[in-house]
C-alpha cells in the first residue's frame, strides 16, 4: 500500500476502512510538551515533524479582558484562566428571561472561522488533517447557566434546558455547514457527558431529555458531510449503545480511569463504529517508565485490531503534565508498531516485554 496522508489515514479509519497504519491524533497538544520534544510551540508544526496525522482547531469567538486573567467571552460567559484552560465562573442565564435576552453569537460572522482557514491552509500542503471541535448540546447551557444549576434546571425547569439544548442543535448546525463549505471534513463534538462513576444525569433522563437533541445534531452534522468524533471523558457504559446508535463516526476516547474497555468497546460496536484511544494520559504518560509506554501503546493498539477503525491516542489530550520523553516513545511505538496488516504476535510480545520486545 502507497504511503498515506495523515488526512487520508483518519477518513480512512472514520470510515472503518484499513490504512497504511493506525492513525493517531490529539485534541489539545500543550506547547510545552511539543517545544520540549521538536522546539516546536506551534501544533502544525509539531505535527509535521512528528508524525502525528491531524490537529484540532476551535472557533474564534471574541472576547473582553477583565484584569488579565479574567475575561468575558462572546456568549456572556466569564472566564479565569487556571493554568491551561480557561475556567467558566461567571454565568449570564438563569431564568428564561434571561435566555431570551441571551446576544447569541452569529454562527455565520466570519471572524469565528480565522482560525480554521489559517490551519486549512498550512496543512493543505502536508496533508494533515484539520478537526473542527463543535459544541453539542451539553456543555454549552453548562457553561451558561453553570454546572450546578444546568443539571438542577432538568428538574426544576425542564423548558428551559430543552431551549437550551434546542439552541445549540440550531447553533452548531450552521456552523458545521460553514465549516464543510471551507473544507473541513472532520468534526469533534466534545462535551463531558460522565465521571469515572457514572452519568452525570441518570440514564433515564439522558435518553429523555438529551438523547433526542444530540441525535438529531449528529445526524445534522453527518447531512452537512462531516465525519463525526463523539468525545466524553468518564463511564459511558449505561448509555453507549444509545450513543452509537445516533450514527456519529467515531466514540472517544474509550476511558480507562472510566473502566471502559478498548477491546470491549471493539468486539460489541467495532462494526458500527470507529474507536479512538486509549493509552492512560494520567500516569503512563506522565510518570511511568518509557518501556510502559511501550507496552500500553502495544496493548492499545492490539485491543484495537478486532475490527477496523482504530485511532490511536492518549486516554484525553497531551497536556502539560505529559513527560515529554514518554510521548515520544507513545509515537515511536505508534509508527513502529502500528503498520497493517497489524502484527499480532509482535504486539502480543511488546505488551509483554516492552521495546525489547521488537528483538525477540
Amino acid at each position: 500500500m502507497n504511503e498515506m496522508t495523515g488526512k487520508e489515514r483518519l477518513l480512512c479509519a472514520l470510515g472503518r476502512g484499513v490504512p497504511d497504519r493506525v492513525p493517531t491524533l490529539e485534541w489539545v497538544l500543550d506547547p510545552v510538551v511539543t517545544l520540549a520534544m521538536t522546539g516546536d510551540s506551534d501544533q502544525i508544526d509539531f505535527a509535521r515533524k512528528a508524525g502525528v496525522d491531524g490537529v484540532s482547531v476551535s472557533l474564534d469567538y471574541r472576547k473582553t479582558d477583565i484584569d488579565g486573567r479574567r475575561h468575558i467571552d462572546e456568549w456572556g460567559v466569564t472566564r479565569v484562566s487556571y493554568g491551561e484552560y480557561p475556567t467558566p465562573v461567571g454565568h449570564p442565564v438563569k431564568t428564561m428571561a434571561d435566555f431570551e435576552k441571551l446576544p447569541i453569537p452569529d454562527p455565520d460572522d466570519e471572524s469565528h472561522y480565522q482560525s480554521i482557514r489559517t490551519a486549512l491552509a498550512r496543512c493543505a500542503g502536508d496533508g494533515i488533517a484539520v478537526v473542527a471541535r463543535v459544541k453539542d448540546v451539553f456543555s454549552q447551557p453548562r457553561d451558561l447557566m453553570g454546572f450546578e444549576d444546568w443539571l438542577l434546571s432538568f428538574y426544576t425547569d425542564p423548558e428551559l434546558s430543552q431551549a437550551l439544548m434546542e439552541m445549540c442543535v440550531g447553533h452548531s448546525t450552521r456552523v458545521a455547514r460553514n465549516l464543510r463549505a471551507l473544507g473541513v471534513e472532520i468534526c469533534v463534538i466534545g462535551d463531558d457527558i460522565a465521571t469515572n462513576r457514572g452519568l452525570l444525569v441518570s440514564p433515564d433522563m439522558f435518553r429523555g431529555q438529551i438523547l433526542p437533541h444530540f441525535a438529531r445534531l449528529v445526524q445534522n452534522l453527518k447531512e452537512a458531510g462531516l465525519r463525526v468524533i463523539k468525545h466524553s471523558d468518564g463511564d459511558l457504559h449505561d448509555v453507549l449503545p444509545d450513543l452509537v446508535g445516533t450514527g456519529f463516526d467515531c466514540i472517544d476516547p474509550i476511558d480507562p480511569l472510566g473502566g471502559m474497555d478498548m477491546a470491549d468497546v471493539t468486539a460489541a460496536y467495532g462494526g458500527r463504529v470507529a474507536r479512538k484511544g486509549n493509552v492512560d494520559c494520567v500516569e503512563t504518560l506522565v510518570s511511568k517508565p518509557a518501556d510502559d509506554v511501550w507496552r500500553e501503546t502495544a496493548r492499545c493498539l492490539l485491543e484495537g485490531a478486532g475490527a477496523p477503525g482504530h485511532i490511536i491516542s492518549s486516554s484525553n489530550s497531551i497536556h502539560r503534565g505529559i513527560n515529554p520523553g514518554n510521548y515520544r516513545a507513545f509515537l515511536d511505538a505508534v509508527h513502529a508498531l502500528g503498520a497493517y496488516p497489524l502484527d499480532r504476535g509482535l504486539l502480543a510480545q511488546v505488551a509483554k516485554d516492552g521495546k525489547a520486545g521488537m528483538a525477540a
